[in-house]
C-alpha cells in the first residue's frame, strides 16, 4: 500500500510540474506548434509502422473523435469546459446537441444495420452464389483447396483458470464454420492444412500458451474434429497484412504455393481480407461468417419493429466496427496493400 501511495504522489507531482511548465512557462504559440508536430509524427509513424505498439495506442487516442462514442465524449468535454459560475457559455449548448445527436444516430439499430449491409453486400453475394441461388454468370471455383486460413483474432475469450472451457465470443461461429469447411474438403478427397491467424493477447501476463489465442483456437478446432498435425499457427502477425505475408511463407514451406486457399473471416472484413491476401500472391476462396444483416428478398426476412428505432449498445458496436473497417480499407488502399477482387 505504501508503494502504491508513493507512486500516486510521484505521478501527481509530475502532472503538477507538467501543468506549470505548459501553462506558465512555454508560450501558447509554441505549444500549438509542438502539439501539431507531435500529432503529425504520430500519424506518420502509425502509417508506416502500424505494428509499433506505442504509436498504435497513441493513434487510438488521436482517432477517438472519429467514432460516435469518442466524438460524443469530446463534445461533452468541450461543453463542460465552458461552464463557469453555474452558467453555460456558448457554444457549449451546440456541443451538447452534437454529442446527443451523434449517440442517437450511432446507436440506432436501423442505421447500424444499413451501414453494415452496405459493406457486407459482397460477402452476402458470395454465399448466395455458393448455395446455388445464382443462375446467370455464376463463377466457378475449385472443388478442393490446399489450406484453410481462419482469421481468428477475437473469436475466443482468455482461458483464465476458473473457466471450465475455452469460451467463444460473438465472432466464435467462425471456428464452427472452419470445422464445417474442413469436413467438406475431406468429403471431396482433400486434407487441407488449417492455418490459424491470431496474435498473442498483449494485454495478458503469463506464459506463451496462456496468452496465445492461436493455441486456444487450436484446442477448440481439435475438439471439433480437426487433427492437431493438420493445424498450423500464425501468431507473429499483429495486423491483416502481416498475417497475409506470413501465411504466404507458411504455404511456400509446405509446398502449397499454387494451391487454392479458403479464407474465413467476418462479413464486414471479407473484402479487405481477400484483397490483401491476393495482393501478396495467395489464390483465395473467400468464405464469410458472422453476418449482421439479412439478404433482401430472401426468407426468413427481418421485419421492422419499434426496437429498431431505440438506441442499443449492440447497434453502437456495429456502427463502430463499420467505421473502423472503412478507415482500415482507406489505409490499406493508401499503402498499396489491396488488389482487385474478382469473384
Amino acid at each position: 500500500m505504501f508503494e502504491i501511495l508513493t507512486g500516486l504522489l510521484l505521478l501527481l507531482l509530475i502532472l503538477v510540474l507538467l501543468y506549470y511548465l505548459l501553462v506558465q512557462v512555454i508560450p501558447r504559440q509554441t505549444l500549438v506548434f509542438l502539439g501539431g508536430g507531435f500529432l503529425i509524427a504520430i500519424i506518420l509513424v502509425s502509417f508506416f509502422i502500424p505494428s509499433y505498439g506505442p504509436t498504435a495506442v497513441l493513434w487510438r487516442v488521436v482517432s477517438l473523435p472519429l467514432h460516435p462514442v469518442g466524438l460524443a465524449i469530446v463534445m461533452v468535454l468541450l461543453a463542460v469546459m465552458r461552464i463557469k459560475k453555474d452558467k453555460i457559455e456558448k457554444p457549449a449548448p451546440t456541443f451538447l446537441w452534437v454529442a446527443l445527436i451523434t449517440l442517437l444516430l450511432g446507436s440506432n439499430p436501423l442505421i447500424a444495420y444499413q451501414l453494415a449491409q452496405s459493406i457486407e453486400q459482397e460477402a452476402v453475394a458470395i454465399e448466395v452464389q455458393k448455395q446455388g441461388i445464382c443462375v446467370v454468370n455464376c463463377p466457378t471455383e475449385p472443388e478442393v483447396s490446399g489450406a484453410i486460413v481462419v482469421l481468428g483474432s477475437g473469436t475466443t475469450e482468455p482461458n483464465i483458470p476458473y473457466r471450465t472451457q475455452i469460451q467463444l465470443t460473438r465472432e466464435g461461429d467462425r471456428l464452427l464454420y472452419t470445422a464445417t469447411l474442413y469436413e467438406q474438403q475431406l468429403a471431396r478427397g482433400s486434407t487441407p492444412r488449417v492455418i490459424i491467424c491470431a496474435p498473442p493477447r498483449s494485454y495478458l501476463i503469463g506464459d506463451e500458451n496462456q496468452i496465445s489465442e492461436a493455441e486456444d483456437i487450436s484446442r477448440v478446432l481439435q475438439q471439433l474434429g480437426i487433427p492437431r498435425d493438420m493445424i498450423m499457427l500464425e501468431n507473429r502477425g499483429v495486423h491483416l497484412h502481416m498475417h497475409a505475408v506470413n501465411v504466404r511463407e507458411i504455404l511456400n514451406q509446405a509446398g502449397l504455393t499454387e494451391s487454392f486457399v479458403i479464407l474465413i473471416t467476418s462479413g464486414l472484413r471479407l473484402r479487405r481480407a481477400a484483397q490483401t491476401f491476393r495482393q501478396v500472391g495467395i489464390r483465395v476462396i473467400p468464405r464469410p461468417s458472422s453476418f449482421h444483416t439479412f439478404q433482401s428478398g430472401s426468407t426468413p426476412q427481418r421485419q421492422l419493429t419499434a426496437m429498431d428505432f431505440l438506441p442499443s449498445i449492440q447497434a453502437l458496436q456495429i456502427t463502430h466496427d463499420v467505421i473502423d473497417e472503412y478507415f482500415a480499407t482507406i489505409y490499406y488502399f493508401l499503402r498499396g496493400w489491396l488488389s482487385p477482387v474478382v469473384y
